[in-house]
């Protein structure tokens, strides 16, 4: 009897906490279809009419073709460099007898909040010409989202049983290969798990494209996104569906990769 009260309770428990997830991204699509009038009129029911033109607006008025496009080069090249860099650390890390000290070296960065090594991290970019050009963002999205990918990356590769690498090495291939061959194409969940979290922290970014990327046309998505609210005041239609248009990547990109983040999630786990 206790059990079945406790299992109902958690249902209960679990269902609002997944209702008051949801519910937000749901207004938020319904709002993108609807006029202002209708968003303050009767904000929870369908739109009377599909607004449409909300996502032309959105799109136009931002200028989102070139943002869209500056988002996804800062986005993809970050994410590219943090998954190369971080691996290699991972492995060097995960194979070295005193790979755990570097391994809290790192993992301190994720204890350190990101407000605190802006200005640090603005001296240092000015200070090699950097500030201002899409480079200086890139190199910021690296090193700050380095520090959760060792994380996760090296925890999978101490998993990794070193008689592959043994019989790799018996077989006559180099570091490098076994690097790039064996060890890699076992840490796909991981990477996929340390990817996806990159992209979802570059990708949603506001603060950083602010400070360190000077010029409009280099603008990312979401500082465009931002821009719409001053550019229509009381078009909360258009700044809905800009919204839903900025969302839409990462979740394409978590429905590509679910499989393996699950997997990447389950098996830090249940080895943990």
């Amino acid at each position: 009897m206790k059990r079945g009260v406790l299992f109902y309770v958690k249902m209960i428990c679990l269902s609002i906490f997944a209702v008051s997830t949801i519910f937000p991204f749901c207004w938020v699509l319904l709002s993108s279809f609807k006029s202002t009038t209708e968003i303050y009129g009767n904000s929870f029911a369908l739109p009377e009419v599909w607004q449409f033109e909300n996502y032309v607006t959105a799109w136009k008025g931002a200028g989102m073709s070139y943002s869209f496009l500056n988002s996804f080069i800062y986005t993809v090249v970050s994410v590219a460099l943090v998954l190369i860099i971080t691996s290699m650390v991972s492995y060097v890390i995960a194979r070295n007898r005193h790979g755990r000290y570097l391994y809290l070296f790192f993992s301190f960065g994720l204890m350190v909040p990101i407000h605190s090594v802006i200005i640090p991290l603005n001296v240092l970019m000015n200070r090699m010409n950097l500030i201002g050009t899409r480079l200086s963002l890139i190199i910021v999205f690296v090193v700050l989202n380095s520090s959760l990918s060792i994380f996760i990356i090296t925890a999978f590769m101490k998993q990794i049983p070193m008689e592959f690498e043994e019989a790799a090495t018996i077989d006559g291939c180099s570091k490098l290969q076994m690097f790039l061959r064996i060890v890699l194409p076992m840490c796909r969940s991981a990477l996929a798990t340390a990817g996806t979290l990159a992209f979802i922290n570059c990708w949603n970014d506001l603060l950083l494209s602010m400070i360190f990327v000077s010029k409009s046309e280099w603008n990312t998505l979401n500082y465009s996104i931002f821009m719409l609210k001053a550019q229509f005041i009381a078009n909360y239609g258009a700044i809905t569906a800009g919204l839903v248009m900025s969302i839409l990547p990462v979740f394409c990109v978590y429905i590509l990769f679910q499989e393996q983040i699950v997997k990447g999630f389950l098996s830090g786990a249940i080895k943990g």
